[in-house]
């Protein structure tokens, strides 16, 4: 172990001695750093699970203004101060609290906060919601959650992915926090390519997708509620930023709670366009909610759930009008059914 670059370059780590204490890599190290390269000078940093301090040291090293060093292991503190001779930093602090403790007395705001817990823990969640609790997050911040791969943990709405690295069999998630939210909102019927061209075009102007499955008792629906949702996670399985839930009432209260403020629909004719306006204008009445209208395309005018049906009902191929991904799911869930 090895400080990568900067003020102490070259300055050799002691790793730790315990087998159950993990250091980041080099190589993954210098890849982070790589990515946040240009937010280093003068940020401030913070290593919740500082192991051996060999990220907050990079941090210094490479002109953060502030680094706490963070651990709860007495081992892992003296480690940190043995790797931290030599160097006089006045920016440079050294902690030992559990990490919720580390966050809570924390007085300032983050430009940086590195988590690199152990891989049988699962933290994330906890942490962001301290984060929301707490709002000690600068404007574009980064979370940096360094974890197994293909761990699986949801964010909560105003958090997103905005890159993510893979090294070997580790993953690293640049995550930050937003208020580009928006939600696409339907019964979804079963989930169609014009609803996935639906959402890539909300990808272009926000950052976070809800993927909201109405559930209307009144209506008669092919699939019920919980194998739309099924449908509609498989067919988005690949899209980080897009959660896909379930709404038992109203659209316009869920998305209250969610503190969403902007529904993104699509319409392929007059006769939808005059049915989607009659429905923003009620989210907004009910709700302060905002409709975006997107027009479909030639292509999606085309599809609809409702012909995704008929082709079901008539023994005919659904192959170009849902995913791929959900061909033979729709297909087998339609069978087991009938």
């Amino acid at each position: 172990m090895r400080v990568i670059s900067g003020k102490y370059r070259g300055k050799v780590l002691t790793p730790p001695k315990d087998y159950l204490v993990r250091p980041t890599t080099d190589r993954v190290k210098e890849m982070i750093f790589d990515v946040l390269q240009f937010k280093i000078p003068n940020c401030s940093f913070m290593d919740l699970f500082s192991g051996s301090g060999s990220m907050g040291i990079e941090a210094i090293s490479r002109g953060a203004k502030s680094v706490i060093l963070n651990d709860l292991s007495k081992d892992s503190i003296d480690l940190i101060k043995y790797n931290m001779k030599n160097i006089k930093e006045d920016s440079a602090k050294i902690t030992q609290n559990d990490y919720r403790d580390a966050l809570r007395f924390y007085k300032g705001k983050l430009d940086i906060l590195f988590i690199d817990a152990p891989y049988a823990m699962d933290v994330i969640e906890d942490i962001l919601d301290i984060l929301n609790e707490r709002d000690i997050l600068k404007e574009d911040s980064y979370v940096v959650y360094e974890h197994d791969l293909g761990k699986y943990y949801e964010l909560p709405t105003n958090f997103f992915v905005k890159k993510v690295k893979v090294v070997g069999n580790i993953q690293v998630d640049f995550i930050q926090k937003t208020n580009r939210v928006c939600a696409i909102t339907g019964s979804f019927d079963p989930i169609t390519i014009g609803h996935i061209n639906l959402v890539d075009a909300a990808l272009k102007d926000f950052d976070k997708i809800i993927f909201l499955v109405a559930h209307n008792e009144a209506k008669q629906d092919m699939f019920n509620s919980q194998e739309r949702v099924q449908i509609a996670k498989k067919a988005l399985e690949d899209y980080k930023n897009v959660s896909v839930e379930l709404c038992e009432g109203y659209v316009y209260m869920y998305l209250n709670k969610k503190r969403v403020s902007t529904i993104f629909r699509g319409y392929r004719n007059q006769r939808d366009f005059a049915y989607e306006t009659e429905m923003a204008k009620y989210n907004e009445k009910m709700g302060g909610i905002i409709t975006l209208l997107m027009q479909a395309d030639e292509e999606s005018g085309t599809i609809s759930s409702t012909r995704v049906k008929e082709c079901l009902k008539n023994g005919q191929s659904i192959k170009g009008l849902v995913p791929k991904n959900v061909v033979k799911l729709i297909t087998k869930i339609y069978e087991e059914k009938n």
